[in-house]
């Protein structure tokens, strides 16, 4: 293998494990190396622990940096859990033009605090649509796709149109292939929607569950019933107390195994797996606003989107989630939803 691409492989190997979010020391042109690698990571490159060595040569412990071993299989592993990406714009659409300070006021709350409009540009920004594969895997098993999109200068979430339904949407090539710093707060926010998706799922899960406890106990009850009051075989005179309290521990006992396993078949496992991330920049109205909370001021900025030709909202600083109804604290002037300022 010529040198040319024996660097090409390491550049490549370097880069995937620090997406990956491994600490890698390995120089250019060293044979060997080593990465510390989070879990996930490590799940997928078959490692125990968190320490990979590093090596050129396809041979000898560690990851084999070589196109004479498995490396495209091992790296094929890692490439699998990240979503794929695609990168488009719309150049040109309609902004809205005058004075947006009604606009401004029929849209937020401003709980605690005195906002003012210093100014409003035209600009370009990205927005991050995610699409999730979700699973929970029970007694049964229920699966979903979902989308979720955010403002990457906001990291507000917004609800805008399918980016591939806009009929002037085109391949933005001149986008930066770094990686989404919108992936944290997306993941939190589609880990917090599973309950609300699967609903019904899980509903129906609890009442198979309480069924069939119900149904355990209703026939072991009656088998204590049964050993309480039937006589031994044989005997005309009722058993001893000693036999009917060994054969009521015995019938609890067996009763609590079997709900054991009955909590074992409906125990739930949950899987959340990015598929696609669309990136669509557009162009948009940034609104400038002065925040005053007490004696302290801040900078906020919301943003008019015009594929909804509304104000998009604002991102609680502690829960993380959408508001058009905003506090803020007394010195820091963070922004914070009804439901946290409360």
């Amino acid at each position: 293998m010529t040198a040319g691409i024996q660097d090409d492989l390491h550049a490549f190997a370097t880069r995937l494990l620090e997406r990956r979010g491994a600490l890698v020391d390995w120089p250019p042109g060293d044979a060997e190396g080593s990465a510390v690698l989070p879990d996930d990571a490590a799940a997928a490159l078959e490692v125990d622990g968190q320490w990979l060595r590093l090596s050129t040569e396809p041979y000898g412990e560690g990851w084999h940096v070589n196109l004479a071993g498995d490396f495209l299989e091992t790296s094929g592993r890692l490439l699998q859990q990240e979503p794929r990406v695609g990168t488009f714009q719309v150049k040109e659409l309609y902004l809205k033009r005058g004075d947006l300070d009604e606009t401004v006021r029929r849209a937020f709350t401003w709980l605690n605090a005195q906002v003012r409009l210093t100014a409003t540009r035209a600009v370009r920004v990205e927005y991050h649509t995610w699409w999730f594969q979700a699973s929970i895997a029970s007694e049964d098993r229920w699966e979903t796709r979902f989308p979720l999109t955010l403002n990457a200068s906001s990291g507000a979430e917004v609800e805008i149109p399918d980016p591939f339904g806009l009929w002037d949407i085109e391949p933005n090539t001149s986008a930066q292939p770094q990686p989404p710093a919108t992936w944290p707060h997306a993941e939190a926010l589609a880990k917090a929607r599973l309950p609300q998706l699967a609903a019904d799922f899980l509903r129906r899960m609890d009442d198979r569950l309480a069924r069939d406890r119900k149904r355990l106990r209703e026939y072991y009850n009656a088998l204590l019933r049964e050993a309480e009051h039937k006589s031994p075989r044989g005997r005309a005179k009722p058993a001893e107390p000693e036999q009917v309290e060994a054969k009521r521990r015995a019938v609890q006992l067996e009763l609590r195994r079997k709900l054991g396993e009955l909590d074992e078949r409906y125990r739930m496992e949950a899987v959340l797996k990015p598929l696609v991330l669309v990136r669509t920049e557009l162009p948009a109205l940034a609104v400038d606003l002065s925040v005053q909370r007490k004696r302290a001021r801040r900078a906020y900025t919301v943003y008019w989107n015009p594929l909804t030709k509304h104000m998009e909202p604002l991102r609680c600083s502690r829960c993380g989630r959408a508001t058009f109804s905003a506090a803020f604290t007394d010195d820091e002037v963070e922004l914070l939803c009804a439901g946290c300022a409360g």
